[in-house]
């Protein structure tokens, strides 16, 4: 199966290996070509190293990748290391690449604010050039709109789309006498959802904060382009859309369906260890936590997990809060930026089928859907509502996209913080509105100066 799905999502590519193919001696006077060509041939090849920085384990397919790389390309030789996606690993990655202190020449970004404040930083090389010179059909792979040029250039390209999901415990969904949402339910329906899969033993929804939160989903629905900004370029923070979500956060941990704020942070907690251990029927998740419901050394269970839609603000609207994901760049101070970018073009095209099993979905236009999930559910059919999975692959999307970027990261921060001081009690609502709609345009103005 694997050989017929790898053959139906590849791409014919032809790559120009631009190494030098001998060394010249010291020598340029020898009388004899024969003894010249001798003394080329006798200097071997010196194959070219590459770092490779990303978030992903190896054992969840970047061994893969890189043995499958380094296992045809003896001449471009790829080394992974792997970082922890939290605060202190892209703070290693960032020190890194800043210092130029054993930096990556490839490196992973997970989410605009981590791949921004890299843009922002300098660190990431234009890959314009090198596109047209490897003839990288970008459109026809993962499609132009959906890779957001930075000041007017490509600064990444894509490697997944990653889609958000509410996996929900099956057989908890059985016993309260719910069947699967459909696309297009709301987030008044997981409220009602939440109560109804509530018991003394079971939280009825658990959602990671402050990383997600219901501000910001109802955010993104609400405007999914540029969802932060205003036609005039102020922040959209006043909205009645903030109001909805400020107060839905809120009503989980006042009527105790969630595990409380400051709780959720202290103790770190992550989604799939709420669901998989029992604690939570419900969380807010997505199709790269396969790899944590098929894991059953570190979280044994006997349940079916069911990929649900993403709740929308309003009845039938189809926005994924997710989208592209798993952003390739080139460190800009590598010395072997055409290499990298040769190994990019391979993992865009072949190279990222060998992550499917680990439950990340490529993001080329090409997949076939039926065979993309039959190898992410692999033989965890008995743990996986695999039917409710293929219709959130399938689904008809809109996705967020970001064009603008000014005080991005500053503005995530502070729908973090007043949304806390609210769901805790700290401010009343209209206060948490007017703080993060003034704190954002003056983030804004500030770094327009």
């Amino acid at each position: 199966m694997k050989k017929s799905i790898y053959s139906a999502l590849s791409l014919t590519m032809a790559f120009s290996l631009m190494l030098s193919g001998c060394a010249k001696g010291d020598n340029q006077t020898s009388s004899s070509p024969a003894a010249a060509t001798t003394a080329s041939s006798a200097v071997p090849k010196k194959a070219v190293k590459l770092k490779m920085w990303g978030g992903i384990p190896e054992e969840n397919g970047p061994k893969d990748v890189v043995t499958k790389w380094n296992s045809t390309h003896p001449d471009i030789q790829v080394e992974y290391t792997r970082y922890v996606n939290d605060d202190s690993g892209n703070t290693k990655l960032d020190t890194a690449l800043i210092s130029n202190s054993d930096a990556p020449d490839i490196f992973f970004s997970y989410g605009e604010t981590n791949y921004n404040r890299r843009a922002n930083a300098g660190v990431t090389f234009p890959l314009d050039d090198l596109i047209s010179k490897y003839k990288l059909n970008v459109d026809d792979i993962i499609g132009k709109d959906n890779v957001v040029p930075y000041k007017g250039k490509t600064h990444y390209l894509p490697a997944m789309k990653l889609l958000s999901s509410v996996m929900i415990n099956q057989t908890a969904l059985e016993k309260a006498g719910e069947k699967i949402p459909a696309q297009g339910w709301t987030w008044d329906d997981y409220m009602a959802l939440a109560e109804k899969l509530h018991t003394p033993d079971q939280k009825g929804s658990f959602i990671k904060v402050p990383d997600d939160n219901m501000v910001r989903f109802s955010i993104l629905e609400n405007k999914p382009v540029d969802s932060y900004y205003t036609a005039e370029g102020l922040s959209t923070f006043d909205s009645p859309a903030v109001k909805k979500g400020l107060e839905y956060q809120k009503a989980l941990q006042d009527k105790g369906l969630s595990v409380k704020w400051p709780e959720i942070i202290a103790n770190k907690l992550l989604p799939p260890n709420e669901l998989l251990t029992g604690k939570a029927a419900m969380i807010f998740g997505g199709t790269h936590l396969l790899r944590n419901v098929k894991d059953t050394k570190s979280f044994p269970h006997e349940f079916k997990t069911i990929f649900a839609p993403v709740p929308q603000l309003e009845k039938g609207g189809k926005v994924n809060t997710a989208g592209f994901n798993d952003f390739m760049s080139i460190n800009n101070t590598s010395s072997n930026k055409d290499e990298a970018f040769q190994f990019i073009s391979w993992y865009l095209t072949e190279g990222n089928l060998l992550m499917i099993p680990g439950g990340r979905l490529p993001s080329s236009k090409k997949i076939d859907v039926d065979k993309v999930a039959e190898l992410m559910v692999g033989d965890a059919a008995n743990l996986i509502n695999v039917d409710s999975l293929k219709a959130l692959i399938k689904g008809d999307y809109t996705f967020p996209v970001q064009t603008i970027s000014t005080a991005l990261p500053e503005m995530t921060k502070i729908i973090n913080e007043e949304t806390e001081k609210y769901v805790m009690g700290v401010q009343p609502l209209d206060k948490a509105i007017q703080n993060m709609k003034t704190r954002a345009d003056q983030a804004i103005k500030a770094e327009k100066k």
